[in-house]
């Protein structure tokens, strides 16, 4: 059975997310219309949810407070007394929500100590229990993910290799020149000039993160390139996993089975995501495109062993919200 329910507009995906995946690391199973089955009716399905789901977690936006969807769901948690209310942007609830108490989570990016957050997990306690067996909280906030163009690069990866890259071509160019003046004075032939497909493959090298010492999507993949993952992409961060080993040990039923359906679906993605997969998924663009670490550049990727029993297992307990 479901523990919460989340009514959102479809445009506040990415911070619903955030939110979802919280609750599930409260200890709180979650089911929001991401992982509706494509074979069964909207509104039935949505009907059944609410029902019976103990709390149901209402996200008031800009563009919620005009969804009649999300006003229908929020009017039947409040009929049923399971009503949880949070904002973004700093929204009022419209009429007649406003007359009941909400959480603003506008500026909240994942961090467990947020009064707005605070608030939610107080309510989910009263209305569901609360949790002895939850997950503790990650080692640093989940970023609030932004939609951003497929072609485009997180600003953190792209600034650098733009730096990187003017630095290297500089670099060489004055070499280039230096050595050109230095054999026109010993009576040589002038140096020919660096071709340009030289200058970049030279950029590009040099743009490329160096590593530190420290430590699928459901979509048919494209024709394209493919990759083992054991090139030079420099090394996730575990905090930012949800299994950092998932690729050289093999997980176990009892890790996976307190996880729900949106912390399943990263932590299987987030194993082709370290090695490079491009994803066909916009929401897994974004998720995973807001980490340094993930660099897209093969259409297909190949798993190891290990690997591949661990994606299984992950979408085996994937299947329990079917």
């Amino acid at each position: 059975m479901v523990d919460v329910f989340i009514s959102y507009s479809r445009s506040d995906q990415a911070m619903v997310a955030v939110l979802a995946r919280a609750v599930e690391a409260a200890g709180y199973k979650v089911w929001w219309d991401a992982e509706l089955p494509p074979h069964e009716s909207y509104g039935d399905v949505i009907t059944d949810k609410i029902a019976h789901a103990k709390a149901a977690i209402v996200v008031w936006s800009p563009t919620a407070v005009k969804s009649e969807w999300v006003r229908a769901e929020a009017d039947m948690a409040r009929n049923q007394r399971k009503l949880i209310q949070t904002a973004l942007d700093q929204v009022v609830p419209p009429l007649p929500f406003n007359q009941i108490q909400y959480a603003e989570i506008g500026d909240w990016q994942g961090e467990d100590d947020h009064p707005g957050w605070a608030k939610v997990k107080l309510s989910l306690a009263t209305l569901c229990g609360a949790r002895e067996g939850a997950m503790p909280p990650l080692a640093r906030p989940i970023p609030r993910v932004q939609p951003q163009p497929a072609a485009s690069l997180p600003q953190s990866r792209s600034r650098g290799g733009l730096i990187a890259g003017i630095a290297i071509g500089a670099v060489v160019i004055a070499l280039a020149v230096a050595g050109g003046v230095l054999l026109g004075r010993s009576g040589g032939e002038t140096a020919a000039p660096v071709p340009t497909a030289t200058l970049a493959s030279t950029a590009a090298v040099a743009a490329r993160p160096v590593p530190s010492a420290a430590p699928t999507s459901s979509a048919t993949p494209e024709a394209g390139p493919v990759s083992d993952g054991a090139e030079d992409a420099p090394p996730p961060n575990p905090a930012d996993m949800t299994f950092a080993d998932s690729s050289t040990r093999l997980l176990t039923s009892a890790e996976i089975a307190p996880l729900g359906p949106t912390t399943l679906r990263v932590a299987r993605n987030e194993i082709y995501a370290r090695k490079g997969r491009r994803f066909a998924d916009p929401w897994l663009r974004d998720w995973f495109g807001r980490y340094a670490w993930y660099q897209p550049r093969f259409d297909t990727v190949e798993l190891n062993d290990i690997e591949k029993q661990n994606v299984a297992l992950i979408q085996q307990a994937e299947g329990r919200y079917q």
